[in-house]
Parts: C-alpha cells; structure tokens; sequence
C-alpha cells in the first residue's frame, strides 16, 4: 500500500473502522477479504492519483473512495469473478490517469465510472474490454468532469450499448471537436457537424469506413441464442418490422430489439406492443430468392435452408428469421 493511503488510513482508524463495522452489521457475509483487495488494487492507485495532482484533496478522494468500496463490495460486485473484473480493471487502469478530475469532484466520477464498468459487464451484448480501452486511451484528453462523463457514454454507444445513440450524439456535442471525432473512429480532417449528421441518418454508417457505409459483402450481425445455451430465446424468434428497431416474439416472450453497425439490444416489452399494428416498415424490403437475400446492390447467400426464412425491414436494417435457428440475422438496408 501506497505511503499517502497509509497514512491516511492511519490517521482515520477509528472512522474507517467504523463505517466497515456498520456495513457488516447491516450486510451478513460482507467479504472482508474482497474489500481489502479491492482497497490496496482500486483505492489506493485513486489515492497516489490525486496525491500527484492536488495533494490538499487527497484526504477527502480516500474518504469518498474507501465508501463507494464499501457500497460495491457489499453489492458482491468486487472480486475474482465475472462481474467484477471489468469493474476491477476500470479502478486500476482507467481512474488513475485521472487524478485532476477525480481531485474536482469524486464522488461523481467514481460513482459514475463504477456505474459505467457494472453496466458494461451486465449484458454480453455489450464490449466492456473495448469501452475500458477506448476510454484508458482518451479520458486523458478530457478537461472537465462534464467532458470526461460525456466521453463515457459516447464510448459505451460504439461498445455495443446501441440505446444509447441520440444522447450519446447529443453528449458528443459537448466535446471538443477533435476528441468526439476520436471517440467515433473519424479521421481527424472530417468536420464534427458533417460526421454527426451521417451518424444521425444512418444507423449503420461507419466513420472509420472509407465509403462510410457497412462494409461489403454484407455481413451478417448475429444476435441471440437459445436460452438452453445460455442465450435469449427459448423458441426460433418471430418479427414485425417498426420504426426503432423490431418487436420480437419468443414463445411468451416479447422485446424490443435495437441494432446499428456498433451492437445489438434487446429490451423487454409486451404482448400488447408486439400485437399493435405495425409502424416504420419499408415497402420493399430486399426479397428471399431461395437461400439467398437479394439487395438492390447484391444478393447475400444465407447460410440456412429456405424453408421457412422470413425477412423484415425497417428504414435502415434487415432482419432475417428461420424456424432453424434462434440467431436473428442483421443486414444494413443501405
């Protein structure tokens, strides 16, 4: 343990001790064992952090992070497990690059970074790896609390955490120009206003893209499993078409599945959505031709028998079904 967390803890015995012996009081099987591991891996590199850069906050960030390691810890989202590493992870190599605006105001960015982590590692839908990387390489960058949040959930829209699209755009605009074009994979010539407006239109545009659309030959998105396998849908799913995205039906299951060319989301609904009539189809949907998914610039060989695929689409994705499998099979229309 670092010398500036030592003697802070030294200082504060009895306070710390305290408030570690209400959380057991109020928590039966508290891991004390976790907790300390979290406090010498996670809290201490938050202490050296902003010792570096505002030694006269330093007692206050130690306080602030000692009881969020508390609250997480007796969440059971700490330790050598699923849940935890990227939680982990995010403590050790992300918080420490960020000692001036954790200095500012810590309890903010600690709870919403721990917030960010569990939330990344909640769905597997969702990349938590490549949102840690994203941000361990360009939080640096940030020049505020504000910014540093709104680079967060920007990051987490191109992870996977397709929900977040409008207020990440919207978040992005907070930016300075050059890092929201970082942050979206733009080359650092294009303008913001223009990159935006794309992303703004097309779903599956692609800044990083030399033509800006999906690649080709399509590839499908796969989302979904059996549920038997530890996936979504105990039944080969069934789909309407609607503006958002597309209501999914499964056994007696329903949801809301939103996709782009950054991940795919399924959200839960009801028997009365998926049965209200339908809005946001398009009129002429690329067409089954056998095995195959013909687009007006090329046809797309499915991997599947013929029988039974049925195709929706909306304004800018194709959803391809079969009684075959469980997996949804996602195209960009465009």
């Amino acid at each position: 343990m670092s010398e500036p967390f030592a003697r802070i803890l030294t200082a504060g015995r009895a306070q710390f001790n305290s408030r570690v012996a209400e959380v057991r009081r109020r928590v039966p099987g508290f891991d004390s064992e976790a907790f300390g591991l979290f406090l010498e891996s996670g809290v201490d590199r938050v202490v050296v952090a902003v010792a570096g850069q505002a030694p006269e906050r330093a007692v206050t960030a130690a306080i602030v992070a000692y009881d969020i390691a508390l609250v997480l810890t007796a969440q059971v989202l700490t330790g050598a497990h699923a849940r935890g590493a990227l939680l982990g992870r995010t403590w050790r190599e992300l918080v420490p690059l960020l000692g001036r605006q954790v200095a500012e105001q810590p309890r903010e960015v600690l709870g919403a970074l721990s917030n960010a982590a569990v939330f990344m590692s909640s769905n597997p839908a969702l990349r938590g790896d490549e949102w840690l990387n994203h941000m361990v390489s360009l939080a640096g960058q940030t020049q505020s609390v504000d910014e540093l949040l709104a680079l967060g959930q920007l990051l987490s829209w191109r992870a996977g955490a397709t929900q977040f699209r409008e207020s990440a755009l919207a978040a992005a605009d907070r930016l300075p120009e050059a890092l929201a074009l970082k942050a979206v994979g733009a080359a650092a010539t294009a303008g913001w206003p223009s990159v935006r407006q794309q992303l703004q239109a097309n779903p599956w545009w692609l800044p990083d893209s030399p033509s800006g659309r999906a690649p080709r030959p399509r590839r499908a998105r796969l989302f979904g499993e059996f549920t038997g396998l530890g996936g979504t849908f105990s039944q080969p799913p069934e789909l309407r078409a609607c503006a958002t995205g597309f209501l999914v039906k499964s056994h007696e299951r329903y949801g809301l599945l939103l996709a782009d060319a950054w991940g795919a989301v399924l959200f839960p609904t009801s028997r009365d959505v998926y049965a209200a009539p339908a809005t946001g189809g398009v009129e002429l949907p690329p067409v089954l031709k056998g095995a195959s998914l013909v687009f007006a610039d090329e046809v797309v060989a499915i991997d599947l028998p013929a029988e039974g695929l049925r195709v929706v689409a909306n304004d800018h994705t194709v959803a391809l079904t079969s009684p075959y499998t469980h997996r949804i099979h996602l195209f960009p229309l465009q």
